[in-house]
């Protein structure tokens, strides 16, 4: 099994396909917790476009489990981490985590993800009540 949530954080990755989210997706991350086929793919986009690489170095596979050790980089600074998805039935991404480290770098990495969050909000929080 490849992963398919690693291709979602390839920098710059124009074609990010959702269809390989399940519509109730849950991405866990150290500094929230993301829901929703729409809100993940935005900060997965957010995050591709912070990283200048990211590597996969070895996959773990077990049912609809898959952990991947992987390789990345911000700002020229070299990262290491570990990817966890689990998929449903069909195939879907029904739940994932990312930790990258070390802390100086992601610190840095996570600042950088939220000033592009300001700039173009999570499709939840720009919805409109009528």
């Amino acid at each position: 099994m490849q992963s398919k949530l690693l291709a979602l954080l390839q920098p710059h990755n124009e074609s990010r396909p959702q269809q390989a989210l399940s519509e109730q997706v849950v991405f866990h991350t150290p500094v929230s917790d993301y829901h929703g086929r729409a809100d993940v793919a935005h900060v997965l986009s957010m995050i591709g476009a912070v990283l200048e690489q990211v590597n996969a170095e070895r996959e773990l596979a077990a049912g609809h489990r898959l952990v991947t050790l992987l390789t990345a980089s911000h700002r020229d600074e070299p990262m290491k981490g570990v990817l966890y998805e689990t998929h449903d039935a069909a195939g879907g991404i029904e739940r994932a985590a990312l930790l990258l480290g070390p802390r100086s770098t992601i610190r840095r990495a996570i600042a950088d993800v939220v000033a592009a969050l300001e700039q173009s909000p999570l499709p939840s929080m720009t919805r409109v009540e009528t």
